[in-house]
């Protein structure tokens, strides 16, 4: 004979097998909950027929007492595992896509032949056995405590109960050990939930930061724009002067090498190096002066162009354009050199534009003077050079207003002045005391210029008694020679010392005059 443990073991193998053969071993996802169902009725129906027949449970044995005991524990325990796990859809839907050792035992994709079901099948059928016992002593009147014990304590129904309280207790283990595997689930979720919303963060702050980058950008370009376009209106309000064009020509008629005597001279050395510095260099007409000029100022713009502390202005006065070379013109070519490479207009230029701009009127000496030394003083040393002060206007004392004005400036801020002029001693009395140095063309500065225009004539060198334009002279009067013989007898009588540019300079104006 088979135990009814046994029997119904070969029972539920029997169901998955016929199962298998349908298909798949899975139970019905009622069935785990019907079968708690059924013991918990089972346990009901058994309290009722004890408490039915109104037993003192004073006198009820010990044994007794521990077995409804237990039978109510065991009613409880199903009760909350029917309700809180087989009827809760939040349990399951809770482990969705995740492993639970819990559900592999009582959820719908469990086998039939599992621990659970089959001692919950065993219970059950032990409580129907007990229960059908204890009717049928009912209706044979033999109900007292002793059979009533007996009927209760038989070893399968006892077996079954605690069997199957052993089993909750394992699926209580199983719930906790869902329980961590949850919350190890859970939080890498959320850590991963909170890594994705870090990025989202981070990535918000980048667009964010872009397109406040992009919206800054646009919009300093668009002041850039505005800044450049006032910057331009302001420099050509100034003063339409420039002398770029000229300091370019006259550099390019440079012979290489031409005017190093002066920039190797300690004279020169010593204006460049320290500050408030003048240096005056006079010449006779057609020494060079002019090139020298645009050689300094070449010089200083190669040595000092990636110094942004460093200023350098110059001018070109020329007697043919007086009228636009007043003491006002001059500064405020002066002016517009200064802040023309400035990223950034300093106000009081703003202030000085705004002022006269609406007014359609020019600024005075005085404003530009104030105007020049708010801008001068933000170097930390500036170069001023002027050329040829002799052909500056001199009426009105105008070329004596503005070498005041610069001497002035230079007294108030680090600026160095270079100037050239013609021996007059008007100019001269106002360079006494600075540091002077003649301009006159040097053999080797002559020679370099002549091989440059007529390698040929070397024999002029010397006869230049220190000119560029005694020679240029000479150069023209062998235009229309038309045999070497004339060319020499020419060279032969080419005039020389203190009055050659003289005799030069007329038989020049006897061939113009044919």
């Amino acid at each position: 004979m088979l135990s009814r443990r046994e029997m119904v073991f070969t029972e539920l193998m029997w169901l998955s097998c016929q199962q298998g053969h349908e298909g798949g071993l899975m139970t019905d996802p009622l069935g785990i909950g019907a079968g708690i169902v059924g013991i918990i009725s089972l346990t009901i129906q058994i309290t009722q027929i004890v408490i039915q027949f109104g037993q003192d449970w004073k006198d009820a044995p010990g044994d007794a007492k521990s077995f409804m005991s237990e039978l109510g524990s065991l009613k409880t325990v199903l009760s909350e595992t029917n309700t809180n796990i087989l009827l809760n859809p939040d349990f399951a839907e809770a482990f969705q896509g995740k492993p639970s050792v819990l559900l592999s035992q009582l959820g719908p994709g469990a086998p039939v032949a599992t621990d659970t079901q089959l001692m919950l099948e065993t219970c059950r059928i032990e409580l129907e056995c007990l229960l059908s016992d204890l009717q049928k002593r009912i209706k044979g009147h033999r109900f007292g405590w002793e059979r009533f014990k007996g009927a209760l304590l038989t070893k399968g129904t006892r077996d079954a109960i605690r069997n199957l309280h052993r089993q909750c207790q394992i699926l209580n283990s199983m719930m906790s050990i869902d329980a961590a595997i949850l919350g190890a689930t859970t939080f890498k979720e959320v850590k991963g939930a909170r890594k994705e919303q870090q990025e989202f963060h981070e990535t918000h702050i980048n667009v964010t930061s872009a397109v406040r980058n992009g919206v800054r950008q646009l919009h300093e370009r668009y002041n850039n724009r505005e800044s450049h376009e006032e910057h331009q209106a302001i420099l050509d309000w100034l003063t339409p002067l420039d002398y770029a064009p000229q300091q370019n020509d006259f550099i390019s008629r440079r012979q290489e090498g031409t005017g190093q005597w002066l920039l190797d001279s300690k004279e020169f050395k010593d204006w460049l190096s320290e500050t408030k510095q003048t240096l005056f260099c006079p010449g006779m007409p057609g020494a060079g002066k002019t090139i020298i000029t645009s050689i300094v100022v070449n010089y200083l713009h190669t040595t000092f162009r990636n110094d942004p502390t460093v200023a350098v202005a110059y001018l070109y006065c020329n007697f043919r354009q007086q009228h636009e070379q007043q003491p006002t013109d001059l500064l405020l070519s002066l002016l517009k050199q200064l802040i023309q490479e400035q990223p950034h207009l300093v106000n009081s230029v703003k202030n000085l534009y705004n002022l006269h701009k609406k007014k359609r009127t020019r600024p005075s000496l005085d404003e530009i003077s104030k105007v020049l030394h708010s801008v001068i003083i933000n170097y930390s040393k500036s170069f001023i050079i002027v050329d040829a002060l002799d052909e500056c206007q001199v009426s009105n004392r105008d070329r004596k207003k503005f070498l005041l004005e610069i001497f002035k400036l230079q007294t108030q801020t680090a600026a160095n002045i270079f100037a050239t002029s013609r021996f007059i001693p008007e100019v001269e009395r106002e360079f006494e005391g600075r540091i002077l140095v003649e301009i006159h063309a040097t053999n080797d500065d002559v020679q370099r210029y002549l091989e440059g225009q007529m390698s040929q004539l070397p024999s002029f060198v010397s006869r230049n008694v220190g000119l560029f334009l005694l020679a240029q002279l000479h150069l023209v009067s062998l235009t229309g020679k038309r045999s070497l013989k004339a060319i020499r007898t020419a060279l032969e009588k080419l005039p020389a010392g203190s009055d050659a540019y003289d005799h030069a300079y007329e038989e020049a104006m006897e061939r113009i005059k044919g």
